[in-house]
Order: structure tokens, then C-alpha cells, then sequence
């Protein structure tokens, strides 16, 4: 059984030991670019912004809806969407400062149908029946339980509400060399992927289905997040060196994964996906 007070605990300080190098490199952003033609034409920054107009076209979102962002970071997407397709959206993380960060850029952005909160989505204190859609991109793969989480999902969704998980699979972990699987491990500890050992390639979509979802729908878009895993490698290659040589891995664990994730996505062992289902009508 999981330790959910310890899984937080490692979730919260991954994040923080984090933030500089998100904001540093990716502008705060806490999820890759989508690359149409799947090749690195066009910014990072503009890539997220498409990655975040799929989002929206996956969910059908639309004016008024009432949306949940299930682990929201530091706000860029739910601002995005709130501003562009006038729809109320609901953040919620465990991490207090993204909190924070997020209610700071929506008053910059002068966005006013957002709002933020301290609070588990595995675990919320919402209403049955709430949401007209809920999405989590990159962030279901650090929840400790899977179908908890799924669960949960179900229980405050509106009938015939739509949920969206953009996020990772593996393969199973026989495809794995020792050296892989020995540093994958290192990863998935280090950034808190509690869920990751579930999302196998192929698998999720049972996850969803035997949690009551139906209207199942899978998407490997894998290829099109290729560049921005590239430019991560590019710019972790120098200090992975050091990082490898006096072996730091676990010190060093963004540099650490992406380099080694890159290795993985370009055999095929880490796929980027969009799974999307809806709650049945009753």
C-alpha cells in the first residue's frame, strides 16, 4: 500500500527542487511542445501553446464550461484556456507554491474565470457530478494510485463529461537492459512517478475502462514531442558528463532524464499519449 503523506512529501520536493531549472528553461512550463510537422520548426514556446490547442480540441472545450485542471503547476494552461475559450477552470496541485505562482500569472494576465487550490485529486472534497471535463497533462503519471485517481475522476465528473490525460507510457520492463532499468528506477523515484509502473504501452486504456470510463480513445503522439525531448538532450549534455562521471545521478535528475529519456523515446520505450474517455450519461 502507498504512503500517500510520504508520496506528497517526495511529489512537493521534487517540484521545488525543481523550480528554478522549470522556470529557467522552459519558462515555468511543466510539459512538452507539440510539434505538427515533427521536426523542431518553431519555439519551444510556441509548440506548448499548440500542445495546449490540442488539449482544448481534444476536450471540445467551450464558453462557460466548468473545468477541472488536475494538477495544474504553475497555472499556464488553465490561463491559456480560460482566456482564449472563456471557460471557468478550477486548478488544484499539492505543491504550495505553484499555488501561489499560478494565482500571481492569472493577475498578470488579467485572467479572472481561473482559480487555484491546495488539494489532492486523487482525494478532492468537490461535489459528485461537478465538472463538465477534466484534464491532466503530465501529471496523472505522479499520482500514487491510478485507479484511486481514475476513480475519483469519475466521481466529479458530470454525466457524459469528458476526461483528458495527455502523459507517458513504458515498456514492460523485460524490454528493459539492466543498465535501463537500474536508471529508470533512479527517475521514476527521484520525480515521484507513482503511477508510471501502470501505464504501460497499451495498458492505460483498461485502466480507464475498468474505472467506469467508456467512449475510450488513445492517440501516440509520441513523434510530435520528439523535438522538445531533443532540446532538453541538447542542453543536458554537457553537464551529464559530470553528472555521469561522478555519478550523480540522483542529485542531477533532470539532467539525468533528458538524456536517458531521450535514449528510451527513441527506441519506443517511452511514449508520449493522449488518452481521452467520458463518463456514460447514467
Amino acid at each position: 500500500m502507498t504512503d500517500l503523506s510520504q508520496h506528497h512529501k517526495k511529489v512537493i520536493s521534487y517540484f521545488k527542487e525543481s523550480e528554478f531549472g522549470y522556470d529557467l528553461v522552459l519558462g515555468g512550463i511543466k510539459h512538452f511542445g507539440f510539434y505538427p510537422d515533427k521536426i523542431n520548426s518553431i519555439s519551444e514556446k510556441k509548440a506548448q501553446e499548440l500542445m495546449h490547442e490540442l488539449l482544448a480540441k481534444r476536450l471540445n472545450v467551450k464558453s462557460n464550461q466548468l473545468i477541472l485542471d488536475a494538477g495544474c503547476g504553475q497555472g499556464f494552461v488553465s490561463a491559456y484556456l480560460a482566456k482564449k475559450f472563456n471557460c471557468r477552470i478550477i486548478g488544484i496541485t499539492i505543491v504550495p507554491f505553484e499555488v501561489h505562482k499560478a494565482k500571481r500569472l492569472a493577475e498578470k494576465l488579467n485572467v479572472s474565470n481561473v482559480e487555484y487550490r491546495l488539494m489532492d485529486y486523487s482525494n478532492t472534497n468537490f461535489e459528485d457530478n461537478k465538472f463538465d471535463s477534466i484534464y491532466a497533462i503530465e501529471s496523472f503519471v505522479h499520482s500514487p494510485d491510478a485507479n484511486a485517481t481514475l476513480g475519483e475522476f469519475l466521481r466529479i465528473l458530470k454525466p457524459d463529461g469528458k476526461l483528458a490525460i495527455f502523459d507517458y507510457t513504458i515498456s514492460n520492463d523485460n524490454e528493459f537492459t539492466d543498465y535501463e532499468k537500474k536508471i529508470w528506477g533512479v527517475i521514476v523515484e527521484r520525480t515521484a512517478m507513482g503511477s508510471i509502473k501502470s501505464m504501460r504501452h497499451g495498458s492505460f486504456p483498461n485502466l480507464l475502462k475498468k474505472a467506469g470510463f467508456e467512449s475510450i480513445s488513445h492517440e501516440d503522439i509520441s513523434e510530435n514531442v520528439l523535438p522538445s525531448i531533443q532540446k532538453l538532450n541538447k542542453l543536458a549534455k554537457i553537464p551529464y558528463i559530470f553528472v555521469n562521471f561522478l555519478k550523480l545521478h540522483e542529485h542531477f535528475i533532470n539532467v539525468t532524464a533528458a538524456i536517458e529519456v531521450y535514449k528510451l523515446a527513441q527506441k519506443g520505450m517511452f511514449k508520449y499519449n493522449i488518452f481521452t474517455a467520458k463518463k456514460p450519461k447514467r
